[in-house]
């Protein structure tokens, strides 16, 4: 009973000297809501407007603005009073990205108008969570968010609060009060972490017309070349019925564009066709590479060991980044998983380096899209192009305990199919420099069109993968060898097993920094 009241007495302690500022005309906070974004409640039911772009609040202490960056640019989603009360440390508004936005909460006037990023004390480095991987350091890893540290300033004034009001208790109680203290303080912490934000739901990416678009040529279907301010670009359509597909791959760029990655492809705006054949279809404008589809570029050229090399390792630096969560300065990518790598997906620049485009069926590897998704196997398996589909989403044994590690290798396996089909039509491979035609992987073993069963029995339940070319030079040099083994890493059967995309990176700019020997030396051996 002793203990419970002493734990009692320093919880009100705390409470008494908590350094919450408190306004007694009611907190002013800077008002706005974007338009493209939807809250579950008007941010104006929490306070009164005041003025245009300002409320009182009546609810809360505590004003809350939630950001994101579009187009190199913090803009901002939503700005208003808190909906409930809260503890608001900080009287400046120090924002921290979550899930690809940018939160704060700020107790002073105005406050959450102003957004100050800290730079004399910047975040402590993620630390990261990974399984080993015997042919890399690391598997992809899984970024630990570091807690939110008090402000110093009140913990020294908790602390001096309590000295001098436990000084006349016994010496007993004070190590009980000061353990009593330490918990609580732990708990608020977590609280405070844990707070829920405005629940943000997108309405949409834009769709206002694309204004100065000119259309010069169909590819296909759904694919046009066109111009925009006399730059030549790739329009992609989507008809009324795929608006769902074109607002997945609009928010996938979206997250992508701001940090502009030279093997991602470029989007450069979206919105709707406003007349011709492409009214009332959304679109999506993106950077022209004239060299087209690595399928089309193998079909009709053949390439030396130094521009294979390029096309391999800017491939596999574009999948690393793609799966990579990164943070930096202001802006934050979440890891995405492409689900459909085919040679068709694959664009190629001028100097031969990989674009990876196509991003309908990609999915951001955090908790909420795996909430939303409700753990539903089919929504994870059976998706993308057949031919390049690993084992495990053909057979539907994809791995639901791990699925973020399983997603990303999934796109591994499919990595290493496309490598063979780059690595065949290098000329400088081969015993007479002559690559034979160009074959999609299993064309030779199932034919064209292959059906979902007989890749089940090829691929899963023979585990057969594409076989090294017969006519392969000297295929005991250590150089072939090494390239070899990392195609067979990249698509062995145990998906825990394969290369990461980052090992496959690292080791494919190692192969690309050797030259092969010259048929003298060759001679000599």
């Amino acid at each position: 009973m002793a203990q419970g009241k002493l734990h009692v007495l320093a919880y009100l302690i705390i409470l008494t000297v908590s350094p919450t500022v408190v306004h007694p005309e009611g907190l002013s906070c800077a008002m706005y809501e974007n338009t493209s974004f939807t809250v579950g409640f008007p941010m104006a039911t929490f306070g009164d407007i005041k003025e245009p772009g300002r409320v009182r609040c009546n609810r809360s202490n505590c004003c809350v603005g939630v950001w994101t960056f579009y187009n190199g640019q913090l803009q901002p989603f939503v700005l208003g009073c808190f909906p409930a009360h809260a503890e608001c440390r900080s009287e400046i508004c120090v924002p921290e990205c979550k899930n690809a936005m940018y939160r704060c909460l700020c107790s002073s006037n105005m406050c959450n108008a102003n957004v100050t990023f800290s730079h004399k004390s910047p975040a402590p480095e993620p630390k990261r969570r990974a399984h080993w991987n015997d042919s890399c350091d690391w598997t992809t890893p899984v970024w630990e968010q570091p807690r939110n540290a008090s402000n110093s300033s009140d913990h020294v004034a908790i602390h001096a609060a309590m000295i001098i009001i436990l000084v006349a208790l016994c010496a007993s109680g004070i190590i009980i009060v000061k353990w009593g203290v330490n918990a609580f303080l732990a708990r608020k912490e977590d609280e405070l972490e844990l707070q829920e934000m405005p629940t943000l739901q997108e309405s949409g990416p834009p769709t206002m017309p694309v204004e100065g678009l000119i259309l010069l040529q169909a590819l296909r279907e759904d694919l046009w070349l066109g111009a925009l301010s006399e730059r030549g670009v790739i329009i992609k359509c989507f008809p009324p019925p795929m608006k769902d597909l074109y607002s997945q791959e609009w928010r996938i760029l979206n997250l992508l564009t701001p940090l502009q990655h030279e093997n991602i492809v470029c989007l450069l705006t979206a919105g709707t066709g406003s007349t011709g054949v492409l009214e009332h279809h959304q679109l999506l404008v993106l950077q022209h590479y004239p060299e087209g589809s690595l399928r089309s570029y193998l079909t009709v050229r053949t390439t030396d060991w130094a521009t294979a090399c390029r096309m391999a390792f800017s491939l596999s630096r574009g999948l690393a980044f793609l799966h990579a969560n990164i943070r930096k300065e202001h802006i934050c990518k979440p890891a995405i998983a492409h689900r459909d790598l085919s040679s068709e997906n694959i664009l190629v620049t001028a100097d031969s380096s990989c674009v990876i485009s196509d991003f309908g069926l990609s999915v951001v590897l955090e908790d909420y899209q795996m909430k939303k998704n409700g753990n539903d196997p089919a929504v994870l398996n059976m998706t993308g192009t057949l031919r390049y589909m690993s084992p495990e989403m053909l057979d539907g044994s994809l791995n639901l305990m791990s699925w973020e590690l399983a997603l990303t290798q999934a796109d591994v396996y499919s990595l290493g199919l496309l490598l063979w089909e780059i690595f065949s039509r290098c000329n400088d491979l081969y015993a007479d420099h002559q690559s034979p035609e160009f074959r999609v992987v299993f064309s030779e073993e199932l034919g064209p069109n292959p059906s979902l069963d007989e890749l089940l029995s090829l691929v899963a339940e023979n585990k057969r993968r594409p076989q090294l070319p017969k006519n392969w030079r000297r295929k005991k040099l250590q150089l072939y060898k090494t390239l070899w083994e990392t195609l067979e890493d990249c698509w062995d059967p145990d998906s825990e097993a394969r290369l990461t995309a980052q090992c496959a990176e690292q080791r494919l700019h190692n192969l690309a920094t050797h030259s092969l020997p010259s048929e003298n030396s060759l001679s000599h051996r």
